[in-house]
């Protein structure tokens, strides 16, 4: 059981404040029947780490978990069962046989539920790094923010990133200070069922910094957090990361939906990372309240180098998503028109290189 005292440290000390990963499907707010714990630790002489997975639907049910290392290797599983209106609170070592370890655990259920991961550590004078995070909701997205990392010596900060669906993903990583200036980008490869964890502030050059951080997959579902430790000033914190994907079901009412669409430096040649959102648009295109109904097709960038010449380059990347759409998500292509619109429609400022990066786009408007 969770001891008082461990309950009311977090409490007072941790302020978690998690932001909860937006996806779409779960029908009971940040529950559903997919669940991951992105960072769980087994280490019985330092830590007792609990996994609590709560009914939210009245009516109890099977639950089954799964405990991968972060190489992806399956090193436990169980089954276990909620009763109706209650929850599971076990210490999570017990799947792992007590074996020194980290890694992520995947729940499936029968009904709904929602899910924490909450970590104590068994030296008292370590209890100000006693910490709570929820569970992220599958099956993921394809893009997440973190919308504020610290890089900083004297603070230890890391971004976790969990493959959702089994499908070892390409990860790209892109931190950006707070004005928008990219300040470092990486490319990693998730085993399958595995995670990795990075440091923002070897990343940036060990330039000291606040910022925000895009991971984005180039297919397959992620999940992930941020956390934060200090040494000197005694806390521990963590949040969930938001999912930054178009998601079909709700952009389908969208009368404009804008996409950045990445694409080979200066070329029309559509990089994979792009696939999963625009096969997104393309059912939304084809859903129920949108059949029949035409779009135009516009690409849009910024405004670096001549206009002329990007305009014909917004063209030709408005014909490569059309062509895509068409032939990969099944989109009649008598319903989309193309135009290129180069420079001349910013919804920003090209000040910035983030900024000339959200200029550089592709708008799907209904006609």
């Amino acid at each position: 059981m969770l001891q008082a005292k461990h309950i009311r440290s977090v409490l007072r000390q941790v302020c978690v404040a998690a932001v909860l990963l937006l996806v779409a499907g779960p029908a009971w707010g940040q529950a559903g029947k997919q669940l991951i714990i992105n960072h769980f630790v087994s280490d019985p002489a330092v830590i007792e780490g609990h996994l609590v997975v709560s009914d939210v639907e009245g009516k109890g049910g099977t639950v089954n978990i799964a405990v991968f290392d972060e190489q992806g290797n399956l090193v436990g599983k169980a089954t276990e069962t909620i009763p109706p209106g209650g929850k599971l609170n076990v210490n999570g070592e017990k799947y792992v046989l007590g074996k020194k370890m980290v890694g992520t655990m995947r729940i499936t259920s029968t009904a709904n539920v929602a899910g924490q991961y909450w970590q104590f550590y068994k030296d008292a004078a370590l209890g100000w790094k006693n910490i709570a995070v929820p569970a992220a909701v599958g099956p993921g997205s394809t893009k997440l923010v973190c919308q504020h990392f610290v890089a900083d010596p004297a603070i230890e900060s890391y971004i976790v990133v969990a493959d959702a669906e089994g499908t070892g993903p390409t990860v790209y990583v892109e931190f950006y200070s707070d004005q928008g200036e990219l300040a470092g980008q990486t490319k990693i490869e998730i085993p399958k069922y595995g995670k990795f964890s990075i440091q923002p502030l070897a990343l940036v050059g060990n330039k000291k910094m606040t910022g925000v951080a895009y991971i984005q997959t180039e297919g397959g579902k992620i999940t992930g957090e941020y956390w934060q430790v200090s040494e000197k000033e005694k806390y521990q914190v963590a949040h969930a990361m938001q999912g930054g994907a178009p998601i079909a079901e709700v952009i389908e009412d969208d009368p404009i939906v804008r996409v950045q669409v990445q694409f080979d430096f200066d070329s029309d040649k559509i990089q994979k990372r792009s696939y999963a959102d625009l096969l997104e648009v393309a059912k939304a295109m084809n859903g129920d309240k949108n059949k029949g109904k035409k779009y135009e097709v516009g690409g849009h960038t910024d405004n670096v180098g001549k206009d002329e010449y990007n305009q014909k380059l917004s063209e030709r990347r408005a014909n490569s998503v059309k062509d895509y759409l068409v032939k990969y998500g099944k989109v009649d292509a008598k319903r989309l028109s193309i135009v290129g619109y180069g420079p001349k429609q910013p919804i920003v400022s090209n000040d910035t290189p983030a900024n000339r990066a959200i200029n550089r786009r592709v708008e799907f408007k209904k006609l």
